[in-house]
């Protein structure tokens, strides 16, 4: 047994059996193979930092779609890259340099340029190390990054495409502004937080009079931009007012009192003051009144000329400025607690300021339509169904897309400025503006060379949403574009179902026609002990690489399977990945007990095989069904639960034991086998490692075929009458603290088949049971606790035991049939239900329903013998 160590060693295994499949070229899809394409695209990690547990999760997820899609007949491909991401990743620089006391501003574009691509080199070199560790089936021969010279081309393609259709725009609206990094965010990337704030009321003097009226803001600092004031036109305690002007406080400008549908009358006074260059809705307002705007800010968030007195003091202390001026004034009429959403960028967690600035837009309504469509009919199936709303709700209410960004790390906008004619004051003229995929010579206006081109970088997502056809070689007809795309499934968080998912498929079907997948498979989030998901910004998570250092990656990545539930975010702990650790030890120890006694023979062979070989193998044919049914709607949780019981309980816990009564070479070698292959896209390296142990016939388990049903040709139900039947007489062990060593005294009151089955293998049933003597069919006068089972009763008799708490023990268990029964009657007698449900469920439930009627039958005929 030296060539089979008795205890498994992650550390000494896993990169030795990784660096064989590269060597091999395991990951890597065949060019003139003439299976099935199978293609998953990886959601690119950003190049901030480590992978986190949620990389974990989403990445162990698509390396077992892969493995079994391969073990399948598939001709896989998992495409790995990372993503520059824009903002994320300059941000993390700038941390980086100021702790060494340098701006960004102090270095100049280039420069700083050059310092994040060391940085990404640094982060991507930690990224591939923690994918390798982890075991993923990844083809590193087509490794992309999303600001590669090559990748970029089609990016600035892309955007030129757009702009050529009037797709893409440049205007003046209200964005989010992040005054920490200095550029517009998109509505997908900014955070919502409810904050504890204040309701300010504050009286604006009507111009003429001694009245006033009274708005009510949470913010007041912006009321120096106020130009009107807003009130519901069928509001009867403001209609005097309209038309008339109001006196703006502090600032001593008259602004207009004027009537709009948009007011809510029951929010706060019914009176909305109006600042246009600082509020979306406000700003909309002022388009359709012909206000002004007045921009009072200066863009990180300090107050400019504009607010006079107030010039160069941040927002919250000219707040605080303006509420004291307003209180010696007499114009505050009160304050109000008050809680509020607050806006903050996604990551740099600083309150976002809406303002007013000149960027570049994506019209989305018409890409969301086709997208829409695309779902609705099937041609992209959401898993789970319960995410369609989601993404239907958003794609409905989807407004224009902000793409331009105040950065220095991303892909430059491809629009180009001429000196000599442009007039940046004139909005609505293209003179001197030029969109080309390559830097024009001349000014197609005016013929000048005098160009510079646009500052502004693009948001990250308008490169990732190409992502499955630009890395396939589109816009060229590659091998790899014929042969791959449109990919088949794409796993990722439910939380970028509109940041991405919803954008590729708008991409994909806007410049190649089709759909870029057909599946879409979500899961849920992992968070930590506070509730807040793992994430690179927030540093929550454990370091990846530790833990398979301390554990192996199987059991990091099984562990994290278990714990996670379809459609409920988990909290993560290591407990988890110890019961991994368990498991792969379990394995282990079986395989070694199988090696140790059987011969090379590794073949079912039904004729020659005892019932219980026949139960195994029939109980690991329910398991495939179980399997590919999960697999189907990518329920890969559910499968790890079944493979944990099925391997842990039923092959482990009672086929082994049989073993020791019943020996049984190749069946056992031939299981073993089965269930290593179907285990192995959970834990590819000791599935890959028993594999070789056992010498299986090809090079690698990755070159196997998944397993297919057997035909068992024996009737194996009374086996599990057998087990079933030990379950319970052990449960009653339990319920009376009964020793295993205290031999029990049975009667069997069976069908004559089970009768006689149980006779022929008693044996099983006094050694796992403990069992000294069974009596069968006869009448049980004495009192006895009881096991009631369908066609079988089985009583026990007890000596010095409470017979009252076993009485109390079988009105709970009625008390419990009862329910579940009146639960499945009215399912059964509810129509709605049963015009939804499967035949197949429908039967079952019926066939449960049977089955608890007899067991509530039996137990109350043994409550009279009791």
């Amino acid at each position: 047994m030296n060539d089979f160590p008795s205890k498994y060693d992650p550390s000494g295994t896993e990169e030795r059996i990784y660096e064989f499949w590269l060597e091999k070229e395991y990951f890597a899809p065949g060019l003139k193979s003439e299976k099935p394409p199978y293609t998953i695209m990886i959601p690119l990690p950003n190049v901030t930092g480590p992978l986190t547990m949620g990389h974990v999760l989403n990445n162990s997820f698509q390396d077992i779609l892969i493995r079994y899609k391969k073990l399948n007949g598939y001709n896989t491909l998992w495409l790995v890259g990372m993503d520059h991401a824009g903002i994320a990743t300059q941000v993390k620089v700038e941390e980086k340099l100021l702790t060494k006391g340098i701006k960004k501003q102090d270095m100049g574009r280039d420069k700083f340029v050059a310092e994040v691509w060391k940085w990404k080199e640094e982060v991507a070199t930690v990224i591939r190390n923690q994918l390798r560790r982890l075991g993923y089936a990844l083809d590193w021969s087509r490794e992309q990054f999303t600001l590669s010279d090559q990748y970029s081309e089609k990016v600035t393609r892309v955007f030129v495409m757009l702009y050529n259709k009037g797709m893409i725009y440049r205007g003046e609206y209200i964005i989010n502004w992040c005054p920490r990094c200095l550029t517009a965010l998109s509505d997908e990337q900014v955070v919502t937080e409810e904050n504890p704030g204040k309701l300010y009321y504050i009286r604006y003097p009507i111009i003429g009079s001694d009245d006033h009226i009274t708005v009510a803001t949470t913010r007041p600092e912006t009321m120096l931009g106020d130009t009107a004031v807003c009130v519901n036109p069928n509001d009867k305690r403001y209609r005097h007012f309209v038309g008339r002007r109001a006196l703006l406080p502090i600032m001593e400008r008259e602004i207009p009192v004027i009537a709009d549908d948009y007011v809510d009358p029951e929010f706060g006074t019914g009176a909305l003051k109006v600042t246009p260059a600082h509020d979306p809705f406000d700003f909309e307002l002022a388009r359709k009144h012909h206000l002004e705007l007045i921009d009072i800010m200066n863009p990180d968030a300090t107050l400019n000329a504009l607010a006079r007195h107030f010039d160069g003091l941040d927002r919250y202390e000219a707040r605080e400025k303006i509420v004291q001026q307003l209180k010696a004034t007499g114009l505050i009429e009160k304050i109000e607690d008050y809680r509020l959403p607050l806006l903050k960028c996604e990551r740099c967690e600083t309150a976002i300021e809406p303002r007013i600035s000149k960027q570049w837009f994506v019209k989305m309504k018409p890409l969301a339509q086709p997208a829409l469509l695309a779902v609705h009919q099937g041609k992209v199936r959401i898993f789970p169904k319960r995410w369609v709303n989601l993404y239907n709700h958003w794609m409905e209410n989807v407004r224009d897309w902000c793409i331009s960004r105040q950065l220095w790390w991303g892909h430059r906008i491809p629009v180009y400025y001429c000196n000599a004619c442009y007039d940046p004051d004139k909005t609505d003229s293209e003179q001197g503006i030029m969109v080309a995929e390559t830097r024009p010579t001349q000014c197609s206006s005016c013929g000048s060379g005098d160009i510079y081109q646009d500052e502004d970088v693009l948001d990250t997502w308008f490169s990732s949403w190409i992502w499955p056809f630009a890395t396939l070689g589109w816009p060229e007809d590659t091998e790899d574009y014929r042969r791959f795309y449109p990919t088949q499934t794409l796993v990722t968080g439910w939380d970028i179902i509109y940041l991405w998912v919803a954008r590729m498929i708008m991409a994909g079907i806007e410049f190649t026609q089709k759909t870029p997948f057909g599946d879409v498979a979500l899961h849920v989030m992992i968070r930590d002990a506070k509730g807040r998901k793992m994430s690179k910004s927030l540093g929550n998570s454990p370091e990846p690489v530790e833990l398979i250092d301390k554990f192996g990656a199987d059991a990091l990545r099984f562990g994290l399977l278990l714990i996670t539930p379809r459609e409920q975010d988990v909290l993560f702990s290591e407990k988890s990945i110890e019961v991994g650790r368990k498991f792969c030890n379990k394995l282990w120890n079986a395989a070694r007990l199988i090696y140790s006694t059987s011969g090379k023979e590794s073949e079912y062979r039904p004729e020659n095989s005892s019932i219980y070989d026949a139960w195994i193998a029939d109980s690991f044919n329910k398991l495939l069904t179980k399997i590919n049914e999960h697999f189907a709607t990518f329920e890969v949780n559910a499968i790890a639960r079944e493979l944990y019981d099925y391997v842990w309980h039923t092959f482990c816990d009672w086929y082994l034991e049989f073993l020791k009564i019943v020996p049984s070479q190749a069946t056992a070698r031939f299981m073993m086998k089965r269930i290593i292959i179907v285990l192995h896209p959970f834990m590819p390296f000791i599935t890959e490692e028993i594999y070789r142990k056992f010498g299986f016939a090809r090079e690698s388990i990755m070159a196997e075929e998944w397993p297919e049903p057997v035909d068992v040709k024996k009737d194996t139900s009374h086996v599990d009458v057998v087990v079933g039947l030990i379950e319970e007489i052990r449960n009653i062990r339990g319920i009376f603290n009964i020793k295993i060593k205290e031999r029990l005294q049975i009667t069997v009151n069976a069908a004559p088949e089970v009768s006689a089955f149980l006779k022929d293998n008693e044996g099983i049933l006094r050694k796992f049971a403990g069992i000294d003597g069974i009596d069968y069919d006869r009448a049980v006068k004495e009192s006895a606790a009881s096991v009631i089972m369908p066609g079988i009763e089985c009583y026990i008799k007890l000596t010095g035991i409470d017979m009252e708490r076993e009485k109390s023990r079988l009105l709970q268990e009625i008390d419990f049939l009862t329910q579940r029964i009146d639960e499945i009657k009215n399912r059964l007698n509810n129509p709605k239900y049963m015009s939804k449900a499967s035949n197949d469920v429908k039967e079952m439930e019926k066939q449960r329903l049977e089955d608890f009627l007899k067991k509530k039958e039996g137990i109350q005929r043994a409550m009279k013998r009791l």
